[in-house]
Protein backbone atom coordinates (compact mmCIF):
# COMPACT_ATOMS: atom_id res chain seq x y z
CA UNK A 1 0.00 0.00 0.00
CA UNK A 2 1.21 3.55 -0.71
CA UNK A 3 1.95 6.01 2.41
CA UNK A 4 -0.45 7.40 4.37
CA UNK A 5 -0.38 10.91 2.99
CA UNK A 6 -1.05 13.94 5.33
CA UNK A 7 -4.01 16.08 5.17
CA UNK A 8 -3.70 19.55 3.32
CA UNK A 9 -2.18 22.20 5.83
CA UNK A 10 -5.39 24.69 6.72
CA UNK A 11 -3.03 27.76 5.76
CA UNK A 12 -5.58 30.37 6.30
CA UNK A 13 -6.87 29.30 9.68
CA UNK A 14 -3.78 27.85 11.11
CA UNK A 15 -2.01 31.39 10.74
CA UNK A 16 -5.18 33.07 11.87
CA UNK A 17 -5.23 31.23 14.73
CA UNK A 18 -1.77 31.30 16.12
CA UNK A 19 -2.12 35.46 15.13
CA UNK A 20 -4.58 35.72 17.24
CA UNK A 21 -2.89 34.08 20.53
CA UNK A 22 -0.02 35.84 19.34
CA UNK A 23 -2.25 39.45 19.80
CA UNK A 24 -3.52 37.92 23.01
CA UNK A 25 -0.07 37.65 24.85
CA UNK A 26 1.11 40.99 23.95
CA UNK A 27 -1.96 41.81 25.90
CA UNK A 28 -5.40 41.88 25.32
CA UNK A 29 -6.73 45.72 24.26
CA UNK A 30 -10.49 46.51 22.58
CA UNK A 31 -9.81 45.84 19.38
CA UNK A 32 -9.03 42.08 20.17
CA UNK A 33 -11.78 41.49 22.52
CA UNK A 34 -14.76 42.98 19.78
CA UNK A 35 -12.98 40.30 17.78
CA UNK A 36 -13.26 37.75 20.29
CA UNK A 37 -17.18 39.00 21.14
CA UNK A 38 -18.13 39.10 17.46
CA UNK A 39 -18.94 37.27 14.04
CA UNK A 40 -14.76 37.34 12.87
CA UNK A 41 -14.20 35.22 16.66
CA UNK A 42 -17.39 32.93 15.62
CA UNK A 43 -16.27 31.64 12.81
CA UNK A 44 -12.27 31.43 13.26
CA UNK A 45 -13.97 29.48 16.59
CA UNK A 46 -15.86 27.20 14.07
CA UNK A 47 -12.61 26.96 11.48
CA UNK A 48 -10.23 26.22 14.42
CA UNK A 49 -12.37 23.09 15.35
CA UNK A 50 -12.36 21.83 12.13
CA UNK A 51 -8.82 21.96 11.82
CA UNK A 52 -8.02 20.36 15.08
CA UNK A 53 -11.13 18.21 16.54
CA UNK A 54 -9.26 17.55 19.88
CA UNK A 55 -9.57 21.20 20.36
CA UNK A 56 -13.42 21.59 19.28
CA UNK A 57 -14.13 21.19 23.67
CA UNK A 58 -11.97 23.67 24.24
CA UNK A 59 -13.21 26.18 21.78
CA UNK A 60 -16.80 25.50 22.59
CA UNK A 61 -15.95 26.28 26.33
CA UNK A 62 -14.29 29.82 25.40
CA UNK A 63 -17.29 30.32 22.87
CA UNK A 64 -19.87 30.05 25.82
CA UNK A 65 -17.86 32.26 28.32
CA UNK A 66 -17.77 34.82 25.62
CA UNK A 67 -21.40 34.53 25.37
CA UNK A 68 -21.81 35.34 28.73
CA UNK A 69 -19.73 38.84 28.42
CA UNK A 70 -22.31 42.07 28.97
CA UNK A 71 -19.94 43.95 25.99
CA UNK A 72 -16.51 44.01 24.75
CA UNK A 73 -15.48 46.18 27.30
CA UNK A 74 -16.63 43.80 29.86
CA UNK A 75 -14.87 41.38 28.06
CA UNK A 76 -11.50 43.38 27.65
CA UNK A 77 -11.76 44.31 31.57
CA UNK A 78 -12.08 40.80 32.28
CA UNK A 79 -8.79 39.49 30.08
CA UNK A 80 -6.86 42.50 31.68
CA UNK A 81 -7.22 41.43 34.92
CA UNK A 82 -7.07 38.20 34.51
CA UNK A 83 -3.63 38.54 32.26
CA UNK A 84 -2.23 40.87 35.01
CA UNK A 85 -2.64 38.58 37.72
CA UNK A 86 -1.39 35.37 35.99
CA UNK A 87 1.37 36.59 33.50
CA UNK A 88 2.40 39.63 34.49
CA UNK A 89 1.98 39.96 38.90
CA UNK A 90 0.56 36.66 40.00
CA UNK A 91 -0.57 37.12 43.66
CA UNK A 92 0.50 33.24 44.68
CA UNK A 93 4.01 34.02 43.02
CA UNK A 94 5.40 32.39 40.23
CA UNK A 95 2.33 32.33 37.87
CA UNK A 96 2.85 31.52 34.11
CA UNK A 97 5.09 33.95 33.24
CA UNK A 98 5.64 34.69 29.33
CA UNK A 99 9.27 34.05 29.07
CA UNK A 100 10.74 31.47 27.63
CA UNK A 101 13.83 31.08 29.80
CA UNK A 102 11.44 31.39 33.43
CA UNK A 103 10.94 27.47 32.07
CA UNK A 104 14.56 26.56 31.90
CA UNK A 105 17.42 25.99 34.00
CA UNK A 106 17.17 27.82 37.31
CA UNK A 107 14.16 30.17 35.63
CA UNK A 108 15.63 33.78 34.72
CA UNK A 109 15.24 36.10 32.51
CA UNK A 110 17.39 36.07 29.33
CA UNK A 111 18.44 32.48 30.02
CA UNK A 112 19.33 30.66 27.27
CA UNK A 113 16.16 30.80 25.12
CA UNK A 114 16.26 34.11 25.04
CA UNK A 115 20.19 34.19 23.17
CA UNK A 116 18.63 31.82 20.82
CA UNK A 117 15.62 33.53 19.59
CA UNK A 118 18.30 36.54 19.41
CA UNK A 119 20.18 34.38 17.02
CA UNK A 120 17.06 33.07 14.79
CA UNK A 121 15.85 36.88 14.81
CA UNK A 122 19.02 38.01 13.55
CA UNK A 123 19.96 35.24 10.67
CA UNK A 124 16.09 35.90 9.47
CA UNK A 125 16.63 39.69 9.09
CA UNK A 126 14.56 40.46 11.99
CA UNK A 127 13.94 42.74 14.57
CA UNK A 128 11.48 43.18 17.82
CA UNK A 129 10.68 46.72 16.72
CA UNK A 130 8.39 48.66 18.74
CA UNK A 131 8.81 45.68 21.00
CA UNK A 132 11.90 45.83 21.52
CA UNK A 133 11.59 46.39 25.24
CA UNK A 134 10.94 42.78 25.46
CA UNK A 135 12.93 39.73 25.85
CA UNK A 136 13.08 37.99 22.49
CA UNK A 137 12.30 34.73 24.30
CA UNK A 138 8.64 36.55 24.86
CA UNK A 139 5.89 33.96 23.73
CA UNK A 140 4.63 36.24 21.17
CA UNK A 141 7.68 36.91 19.85
CA UNK A 142 7.99 33.19 19.16
CA UNK A 143 4.86 33.23 17.71
CA UNK A 144 5.81 36.02 15.24
CA UNK A 145 8.54 33.83 14.62
CA UNK A 146 6.61 30.84 14.26
CA UNK A 147 4.49 32.34 12.05
CA UNK A 148 7.21 33.98 9.89
CA UNK A 149 8.82 30.61 9.29
CA UNK A 150 5.68 29.21 7.69
CA UNK A 151 4.44 31.72 5.75
CA UNK A 152 7.68 31.81 3.90
CA UNK A 153 7.65 28.16 3.67
CA UNK A 154 4.07 27.61 2.09
CA UNK A 155 4.25 30.77 0.03
CA UNK A 156 7.59 29.02 -1.25
CA UNK A 157 9.82 31.87 -0.41
CA UNK A 158 12.01 29.49 2.15
CA UNK A 159 13.12 25.55 1.07
CA UNK A 160 12.64 24.50 4.54
CA UNK A 161 10.48 27.08 6.08
CA UNK A 162 7.50 25.07 7.09
CA UNK A 163 10.27 21.70 8.19
CA UNK A 164 11.42 24.68 10.38
CA UNK A 165 8.30 25.59 11.80
CA UNK A 166 7.59 21.94 12.36
CA UNK A 167 11.06 21.53 14.56
CA UNK A 168 10.47 25.20 15.89
CA UNK A 169 7.00 24.13 17.13
CA UNK A 170 8.15 20.76 18.03
CA UNK A 171 11.06 20.82 20.22
CA UNK A 172 11.82 24.75 20.84
CA UNK A 173 8.22 25.38 21.86
CA UNK A 174 5.97 23.00 22.84
CA UNK A 175 7.49 21.48 26.22
CA UNK A 176 7.37 25.23 27.85
CA UNK A 177 4.30 25.92 26.47
CA UNK A 178 3.03 22.60 27.77
CA UNK A 179 4.27 23.97 31.17
CA UNK A 180 2.51 27.50 30.77
CA UNK A 181 -0.68 25.98 30.31
CA UNK A 182 -0.19 23.73 33.46
CA UNK A 183 0.46 26.72 35.74
CA UNK A 184 -3.04 28.69 34.33
CA UNK A 185 -5.52 26.71 36.39
CA UNK A 186 -6.11 29.43 39.24
CA UNK A 187 -6.79 32.04 36.22
CA UNK A 188 -9.09 34.60 37.41
CA UNK A 189 -10.61 34.47 33.85
CA UNK A 190 -11.42 30.62 32.66
CA UNK A 191 -10.72 32.38 29.07
CA UNK A 192 -6.58 32.11 29.49
CA UNK A 193 -6.16 28.35 30.55
CA UNK A 194 -8.83 27.52 28.06
CA UNK A 195 -6.23 29.82 25.37
CA UNK A 196 -3.34 28.40 26.62
CA UNK A 197 -5.00 24.77 25.61
CA UNK A 198 -5.76 25.66 22.27
CA UNK A 199 -2.20 27.21 21.77
CA UNK A 200 -0.59 23.86 22.20
CA UNK A 201 -2.87 21.98 20.15
CA UNK A 202 -1.98 24.56 17.48
CA UNK A 203 1.21 23.97 18.20
CA UNK A 204 1.00 20.43 18.26
CA UNK A 205 -0.85 20.59 14.86
CA UNK A 206 2.38 22.57 13.33
CA UNK A 207 5.11 20.01 14.33
CA UNK A 208 2.69 16.94 12.81
CA UNK A 209 1.69 18.81 9.68
CA UNK A 210 5.21 20.31 9.00
CA UNK A 211 7.60 16.98 10.08
CA UNK A 212 10.18 16.45 7.71
CA UNK A 213 8.87 13.05 6.01
CA UNK A 214 5.87 14.93 4.96
CA UNK A 215 7.70 17.28 2.88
Amino acid sequence: MPPKQPPPWDQETILDGLSLLARLYWGPDQELCQELAGPEGRDLFTRLARLRPDAAPTLRSMQAHLQLAESSQALCEELETAYVATHVNSPQGAGAPLYHSCYVGQGLVMGPPAGAMTLRLEQAGLSLGEKSGEPPDHLSVELEYLIFLLEEGLAGRRDQGASEAGDMARRFMLPWVKEFAQRQDDAPSPLLPLAAKLLVALLEYVAEQAEPENG
